[in-house]
């Protein structure tokens, strides 16, 4: 797998050095991104790869036997990795570790002494400044808790306030104060949790509800994003600003947050629905200043061709937020394809973005009536499969709205002409 991988990753590079948009392959799903640009993650769930516009692909460790566990991040100047992999000096169970780009050596971080299985412990979050690690352990080997690694010292566990359930670290500050995660209830439902200098609190909604499992903590600790469990909506909650949450069109998604910027000020997440594959799905930008905007088009509005790449699962965002990348689907080819996004210098906020963006669609995916958002004023609209053959017109368009019923599921381009120009924008049917 490692040479076909290099290769794949090699001429693509190649062909793509300093586009916006990059594929990186099939199956290829980027977990974080450094401030210089190198994406991390891991291929077909298997293996561990670093990859550059300079030095193409690279994979860098293989999983066990289960496959990947935890998560992949890289430091903000790209020479630290964290991950999890098998420990040759103690009968290959996985174990969290970090990687050293500069000398292409593992330093294997300890366990609290217990195994499930062929498993100890998992990396899952890192600062940027790579000084504190973060992520899970077992202590019996039926349950586990939140650990912490901080600057090369032993493990610390952060323990469990159910006795009988498991507790997990996502995400950890810059300073590593602050530590973001989840404590099972005692019926199994993941809270939001974080662990202010080891001593665990609920995150909890602006009316007291309690949140979701966290994923991810802004560099000061201020700021956690994650899913709120009863009603299925994305939330940022900020200590002192309260709780912001977000929501697909579409009544039967659900929405999730993913990643934050070390700032606090860009987030990705996605919406989806939870009886279909996560690929299907949406995924979405959300600036402080501009509010949350459809990831593509937010690619759109930039002017970047996307590859034909429907960006439905974001998962990694560079600590500067100048870098983003996941796994997409490529209706056109059949596959899932992982992304990597250069967005442009400066501060431009998705308000900014979307408005240049002229026209929009929802809900997409679309299972029966789309509606377009235009200023302008529509005069026709038709649509077309990816071979570019005409399925479907509408002469008249009532209300901006198009009836699409009648399509089978897939990949489309909907054409419309207004007043003053020829939009297109790509939409999935369910």
């Amino acid at each position: 797998m490692k040479k076909i991988y290099t290769l794949a990753l090699g001429v693509c590079s190649f062909a793509l050095t300093n586009a916006q948009v990059t594929d990186l392959g099939s199956y290829v799903q980027v977990t974080d991104i450094s401030n210089n640009g190198i994406a991390v993650g891991n291929v077909y769930g298997s293996s561990f790869f670093m990859w550059s516009e300079a030095d193409s692909g690279l994979i860098i460790a293989e999983s066990g036997e289960n496959g990947v566990s935890g998560n992949s991040n890289i430091t903000a100047d790209g020479t630290v990795i964290s991950l999890s992999l098998p420990n040759p000096a103690n009968a290959d169970k996985e174990e969290a570790a970090l990687y050293t780009v500069a000398t292409q050596e593992f330093n294997f971080l300890g366990y609290l002494g217990v195994s499930s299985g062929s498993d100890t412990s998992s990396a899952w979050g890192m600062s940027s400044n790579g000084k504190n690690i973060v992520g899970f352990a077992w202590n019996t080997p039926s349950k586990g808790e939140a650990v912490f690694w901080k600057d090369g010292a032993p493990i610390v566990g952060l323990g469990s306030t159910v006795a009988t359930r498991s507790s997990r670290a996502d995400a950890v500050s810059a300073d590593g104060s602050v530590v973001a995660g989840w404590q099972d209830a005692s019926n199994g439902v993941r809270q939001g949790a974080i662990w202010r200098n080891g001593v665990q609190e609920l995150l909890k909604d602006n009316d007291g509800n309690i949140l979701g499992a966290a994923s991810a903590i802004s560099a000061d600790g201020k700021t956690v994003i994650g899913i709120k469990n009863t009603t299925g909506e994305g939330y940022i909650w900020n200590e002192t600003e309260g709780t912001v949450f977000l929501s697909s069109d579409n009544p039967d998604y659900i929405t999730s947050m993913s990643v934050i910027s070390d700032d606090g000020k860009t987030a990705l997440g996605l919406s989806f629905d939870p009886t279909q594959s996560i690929l299907l799905g949406r995924g979405f930008i959300w600036t402080k200043e501009g509010g949350k905007v459809d990831l593509n088009d937010y690619i759109a509005g930039l002017g970047f061709d996307d590859l034909d790449i429907v960006f439905s699962v974001p998962t990694a965002i560079s600590a500067d937020g100048k870098y983003i990348g996941g796994l997409g689907a490529n209706f056109t080819e059949g596959d899932a394809k992982g992304f990597f996004i250069k967005l442009p210098d400066g501060n431009l906020s998705s308000h900014n973005v979307a408005a240049n963006a002229k026209m929009s669609i929802y809900p997409n995916p679309v299972k029966d009536i789309v509606s377009i958002n235009t200023t302008e004023k529509i005069q026709s609209a038709a649509v077309y499969n990816m071979v570019g053959q005409i399925v479907d017109s509408a002469p008249a368009v009532v209300n901006g709205k198009i009836d699409l019923s009648k399509l089978d599921k897939g990949l489309y381009i909907l054409k419309v002409k207004t007043d003053r120009s020829l939009q297109t924008v790509k939409f999935i049917k369910e």
